[in-house]
């Protein structure tokens, strides 16, 4: 029978991004779960949009012009 051993969350999350390395024992039924809900995270983080809307661009420029400019 494999030997169970409890991860950290350290572990876990080092497995998401390094899968290659692998756990050398079984993962227990906590950790699996544990590890299922990071992956589900990390997916949702990479397909995540990486820019502002063009609007809030807009509104940042809008204000921008409208400011004293900084006097050093």
């Amino acid at each position: 029978m494999p030997m169970t051993q409890s991860f950290t969350p350290n572990d876990l999350v080092k497995n998401l991004y390094e899968p290659e390395q692998g756990f050398s024992t079984v993962l227990s039924l906590e950790d699996q779960s544990e590890l299922a809900s990071l992956q589900k995270v990390k997916l949702s983080l990479d397909n995540a949009l990486l820019e502002p809307p063009s609007r809030t661009i807009e509104a940042v420029l809008a204000y921008s012009k409208h400011q004293m400019p900084i006097q050093s």
